[in-house]
């Protein structure tokens, strides 16, 4: 059901201030599956270090994302404030460079095709709550695991999930890594 709120809260401290203080300040966020109504929000608070052009290729995702039955978008919100957001898709189209063995491996898989947080919000576990929870949404589809592509981020995804790299690609001459995580 699209715009369901998941029952999770997520709690992280952050030393307050630039220099190092005993004092703590508690974040706490909501993680839900975006209805209609969330897109325009989500894009005036996600897209400010977008162009006009990819400002409109970003909404037009996210409609895509809260209409289409076979995938979501997940949102990371405290208050009315969009934190970040995955998006997760049942069987997403593989890249077209992507190697048979690579995807006869990924056939039973789920797909992210976004992790975004707010750049001040970074860094307080809004990211790693998003993908657990879109791992989270892929099993409850009774899929076999997950799998993304990234640019910059393969350790991280590596080191905090324990994705392993399935295959190298090109993408508009930049270099690429599948990564997948079976559960």
């Amino acid at each position: 059901m699209k715009g369901k709120t998941s029952t999770k809260v997520h709690t992280r401290s952050k030393d307050v201030g630039a220099t190092c203080s005993h004092k703590k300040a508690t974040y706490t966020w909501e993680l839900k599956v975006a209805a209609d109504s969330d897109v325009e929000p989500t894009v005036a608070q996600l897209s400010g270090h977008m162009n006009d052009q990819q400002r409109a290729v970003f909404k037009d995702k996210l409609e895509r994302y809260v209409i289409k039955p076979d995938r979501d978008l997940l949102l990371a919100k405290r208050g009315g404030q969009v934190l970040g957001l995955v998006c997760v898709i049942e069987r997403a189209e593989f890249p077209s460079s992507l190697r048979k063995h690579a995807a006869d491996l990924l056939l039973k898989f789920a797909c992210t095709t976004q992790l975004l947080v707010h750049p001040h919000l970074r860094k307080q576990g809004i990211g790693k709550s998003l993908q657990l929870q879109a791992e989270q949404w892929a099993r409850e589809r009774s899929k076999e695991g997950l799998w993304l592509v990234t640019h910059r981020m393969a350790y991280w995804y590596q080191s905090h999930f324990g994705y392993k790299e399935v295959d190298r690609i090109k993408v508009k001459n930049t270099e690429k890594i599948v990564m997948a995580e079976e559960f």
